[in-house]
């Protein structure tokens, strides 16, 4: 080989070499030991709780609509050992008219009414038909009690006609009325001295017995603010109201449509309640 063809055969050694090297300095190096992030990875919003059960069934509940009528409960008939009379057992006053326990109650006759004892029975009378109810007060203060009259209506009884008994008066002229009518109804109110407030309007009752000459027990529980009322035990109805909270007691009487109207009560029991 020429000297010159030696000289051209080197050159193109060393220009492959180079390419050689070129190449693999271009080549992009890899650590095995390290994996690649993508550039967007999704972030939890909280912490994961790695007690949570994967496949945790959540319950579902239907919200109760607020204005939905419930409907009503069963009507309870009272039973004899509803009556308070029964359960309270023996009272702890009684008025017998005729004998000193009936003279704490006040006597009087005038246009209107008269309240007079006759033998062993207090005799109210409510001598006009305008509905203006007059009572006769009794003692002691009372403040939480069950309070019971037994009354008969006169040979005339009707409409609107009626008796019964007020409680917790502070004066003889405020306090809670409960009472009863010849046509079967029942009412509550109170009176400041001045208007009355009803807290039971007129409403019918089937143990109330409408007409004349019918006896009935009427009976007034009070317990703070619970009223609740009775005739011959069976309970009528209840109201909370707190305006008066302890006073003497009475019967009331007044005349709507008979004249000469006539109440004779045999018995006034009260229990004091602890």
């Amino acid at each position: 080989m020429s000297q010159m063809t030696k000289e051209r055969f080197g050159l193109m050694i060393a220009l492959l070499l180079a390419v050689v090297v070129l190449a693999a300095c271009s080549m992009p190096t890899s650590n095995p030991d390290q994996e690649e992030i993508p550039s967007q990875v999704p972030q939890p919003t909280q912490p994961a709780d790695i007690n949570q059960p994967t496949d945790t069934v959540v319950p579902t509940f239907t919200a109760t609509p607020t204005n939905t009528a419930m409907p009503s409960g069963p009507t309870i008939t009272p039973t004899p050992e509803a009556d308070p009379r029964v359960v309270l057992g023996g009272a702890d006053w009684v008025a017998k008219f005729g004998e000193e326990t009936g003279q704490t109650w006040y006597q009087f006759a005038d246009q209107q009414a008269s309240v007079v004892m006759e033998q062993d029975k207090l005799v109210l009378t409510a001598f006009k038909d305008n509905s203006y109810e007059v009572w006769s007060m009794s003692y002691p203060i009372l403040s939480d009690f069950y309070l019971e009259i037994t009354g008969t209506s006169g040979s005339e009884c009707a409409g609107k006609d009626r008796y019964g008994v007020i409680v917790r008066a502070p004066t003889n002229n405020e306090g809670y009325l409960f009472g009863i009518s010849c046509d079967g109804n029942y009412r509550v109110r109170k009176w400041d001295g001045n208007e009355y407030t009803e807290l039971v309007q007129w409403a019918p009752d089937e143990h109330i017995i409408p007409g004349p000459n019918q006896t009935h027990r009427i009976g007034f529980m009070a317990e703070g603010d619970h009223l609740s009322f009775y005739v011959n035990g069976f309970l009528l109805g209840e109201v909370i109201d707190d305006s008066y909270h302890e006073g003497t007691f009475g019967i009331f009487i007044a005349a709507e449509e008979t004249p000469g109207f006539t109440v004779d009560v045999t018995e006034v029991l009260y229990w004091e309640l602890p």
